[in-house]
């Protein structure tokens, strides 16, 4: 049996005095023999690294001797890999033996055990694109499957089969590059295109078919949609003005963000029974019904007699429900073409989504209307209707409510936060047992909707992907016009990539120049991102987008909250915070300047030390200066550049950070912004003639903010290595733009 080897690591602390002993494995200079039946996988050592060069990353196919499994041809072949490499990890565990390795060895021997890791990785890396792929290829054969059945409908459906075959086309470009399916997605392109072509030749002939019919003489900035057969007409909603008139006769031809019907997800709870409305599908009382949007539909006397069914495309089905207001209510409207609608002069529709557009749906329905009598079709029409938005709430909008919970030893904490925030016309919600971390497990934004020439929104909460906690939070929020949804579900990382999936690294800017609704951003860590599928549900929005991507993979918990924040300020212009190492260690070296040498900082937290003590730790400061030239100088440049942002609108925060990734002292980044009431980290810095001069440095930071800064004790929550930001959680108002006024340049 082959044991690991432990190196014994010594933790000093900043005055250099050691506090503890911890063994690290190592795993031997040779390895043990496998028995004859189980194949060995031999591992190269870059002793380059041993240098301070960068070690070569090895391919885990590579690695594999003579005798191994051959290069892995399929998906079930990097299984078969991984689970190998895994196995071979797990032999060099064992009882430590620390007296018989030079500590050259040691530093060897940890190559080895790195290169081991490096190699179950890669291999796990290499599954995700290829589960990616796969998954992308069963959407493109389901894809190709509704174009094939539409173009055989009676009559077909040339619009909506070419419409298909492009989304195929797309998804297969979006297969990801060298994966066991590249090669037939390449192939598959070459038919696809083929099969596209015909549609659209297909779609022309007909419309060249259509006889031309007379253009409403009517303003518009957008051709128009004419229906075939008039007195037999579908209208909603086309101008948002939250009304039906005649002025929504004149229809755009095509959906878009800026232009059409909206329609809601519905995904509050107007009855109060715990689960959102669309679920149920019914309309539950006056509340529910204004969730709907109303189709109203004209029936001329000549149509008298005939049967009117109601269908829309076949890939929008499962996403909708469809009901027709009756005199006995509303009731389910049935898209099978079996039965017919309750025949009237006038019909109403009301149309709600049963999720927001995302990878598998773009939020678009076409609602088809047709008229047979004695089983022959007489009339149709059509209309498309899109569902509105999810947006995110940035941290400089008017807040309505402040979120905490009550678990842990924060009770002081709460009542200090009851203080600021309900004099500012807040109110304090104190969630009863849920997890500490407010933020990381739930995401609040809105969604907007025209509503009798007004316009109105409600708070969305997305529920977190958080392996192994309890997320109720999200839900618990759910009620009348509050609504609740998730995306995705959890996912197993690595222990140091767990919290890239959590909301604390879910940001979006203030409303900006080209982006008046704001810009999505969040973190990144090598390989890793923010849940995959969340990622594509927030690109699947668009209004805020398309997201910035930050590095995050120096952070502990990978957060990009840690690193920058916004505010508002009192010229209109919002601020960006952002972290500066190399202003922590010019604070201090300030402080030895004054002949403070002695002052204690991270007063009363476990991490207390003094000012002398941080400054003799050369490697500390020296990593500080390191992180500022190699991550915070470029992505200062990166967000100047992506969001157009002004010198004057940029505040560095003087935060040391230990080599682990951990804010040294109370990130002075992580505050809340309650209107006008700023509620932020106690520093806990050097006293300095009775005054805290980390607090004293910042507000004079934040004087152009014009904002009232309040610095809470979070000890708890720092104790845990978080904060009050992580700790709490807002309800904030939506825009006072809608949406479709205020697109970004890139969509316009």
């Amino acid at each position: 049996m082959s044991w690991m080897r432990y190196v014994a690591v010594a933790l000093i602390n900043t005055v250099g005095v050691v506090v503890g002993i911890i063994l690290v494995p190592t795993p031997q200079l040779v390895l043990a023999q496998s028995s004859p039946n189980t194949p060995e996988i031999e591992y190269r050592i870059d002793e380059s690294s041993l240098y301070d060069e960068p070690s070569e990353v090895v391919s885990p196919e590579s690695n594999i001797t003579s005798t191994e499994l051959p290069t892995p041809q399929s998906l079930e072949d990097l299984y078969r890999l991984r689970e190998q490499l895994k196995a071979n990890l797990e032999k060099v565990s064992g009882s430590p033996d620390i007296s018989s390795l030079e500590a050259w060895q040691y530093e060897l021997q940890l190559q080895q055990y790195q290169t081991r890791l490096r190699a179950l990785r890669q291999t796990e890396i290499r599954i995700q694109r290829e589960e990616e792929a796969a998954k992308l290829w069963e959407q493109v054969t389901q894809l190709a499957s509704l174009a094939v059945a539409t173009g055989k409908e009676t009559p077909p459906d040339w619009e909506t089969a070419q419409n298909f075959w492009v989304q195929a086309i797309d998804t297969l470009r979006q297969i990801p590059s060298e994966t066991f399916l590249t090669q037939q997605a390449i192939e598959k392109i070459v038919e696809y295109q083929g099969y596209l072509a015909i549609a659209t030749y297909e779609r022309a002939i007909v419309q060249s078919e259509i006889k031309d019919q007379p253009t409403p003489q009517k303003d518009s900035q957008y051709s128009v949609d004419v229906p075939q057969f008039p007195g037999f007409e579908m209208y909603a909603d086309t101008n948002r003005d939250g009304m039906i008139s005649e002025s929504d006769e004149v229809r755009p031809t095509q959906w878009s963000l800026s232009t059409g019907p909206l329609m809601l997800f519905n995904n509050d709870d107007d009855d109060r029974d715990g689960f959102p409305d669309w679920k149920d599908q019914i309309v539950n009382g006056k509340y529910d019904s204004e969730d709907l949007a109303e189709v109203h539909f004209k029936v001329s006397p000549e149509y008298q007699g005939s049967e009117i069914f109601i269908s829309t495309d076949t890939q929008a089905k499962p996403f909708v429900n469809i009901f027709q207001k009756t005199a006995g209510g509303w009731v389910p409207v049935d898209l099978t073409g079996e039965k017919a609608l309750t025949y009237n002069q006038d019909i109403i529709l009301g149309v709600e989504a049963k999720q927001f557009a995302d990878q598998n749906w773009t939020g678009l329905v076409r609602l088809t209307a047709v008229a047979r009598r004695e089983n022959q079709e007489i009339a149709s029409d059509s209309i498309q209707i899109g569902v509105a938005p999810w947006m995110m709430s940035p941290n400089t909008a008017a807040v309505s409510e402040v979120h905490v919970s009550d678990r842990g030893a924060n009770r002081e904490f709460i009542t200090q936060v009851k203080q600021v925030v309900e004099p500012s016309g807040a109110t304090t919600k104190v969630t009863q047992g849920e997890t500490a971390w407010m933020q990381d497990t739930t995401e609040i934004g809105y969604v907007q909707f025209p509503h009798e020439n007004t316009l109105k929104s409600y708070p969305v909460a997305l529920q977190g992907n958080r392996s192994g906690e309890s997320d109720d939070y999200a839900q618990s929020l759910m009620t009348r016009n509050f609504g609740s949804f998730e995306v995705g579900e959890p996912r197993s990382l690595d222990v140091v990539n767990q919290g890239l999936d959590w909301y604390s690294n879910l940001e979006v800017t203030p409303p900006l120049s080209n982006y008046p609704m704001g810009r999505i951003y969040y973190g990144k860590a090598e390989e890793e991102t923010l849940h995959p599928n969340v990622v594509q549900f927030l690109k699947a929005q668009q209004v805020q987008g398309p997201p910035i991507e930050i590095d995050t993979s120096w952070l502990m918990v990978r957060h990009v909250s840690e690193i920058i924040n916004f505010i508002p300020s009192q010229t209109g212009e919002p601020l960006l915070l952002i972290v500066s190492p190399k202003a922590g260690v010019e604070l201090i070296e300030e402080l030895a300047e004054k002949g403070y040498e002695g002052a204690a900082i991270n007063r009363g937290l476990s991490t207390q030390t003094t000012v002398r003590a941080a400054l003799n730790n050369r490697l500390l400061v020296q990593h500080n200066l390191q992180l500022q030239r190699e991550k915070i100088d470029p992505l200062l440049k990166k967000l100047k550049r992506e969001l157009n942002l002004d010198e004057d609108q940029i505040v560095e925060v003087p935060v040391l950070f230990g080599y682990s990734g951990y804010a040294w002292w109370p990130n002075l980044i992580n505050v809340v912004s309650v209107n006008g009431e700023l509620l932020a980290p106690n520093p806990r810095g050097a006293l300095i003639d009775g005054r805290d001069y980390a607090q004293e440095d910042f507000k004079r930071r934040l004087v152009v903010a014009g904002l009232n800064v309040n610095f809470l004790d979070d000890s708890y929550y720092q104790e845990l290595k978080g904060d009050l930001y992580t700790g709490t959680n807002t309800t904030r108002e939506g825009s006072q733009q809608p949406f479709w006024n205020a697109l970004p340049t890139s969509l316009k």
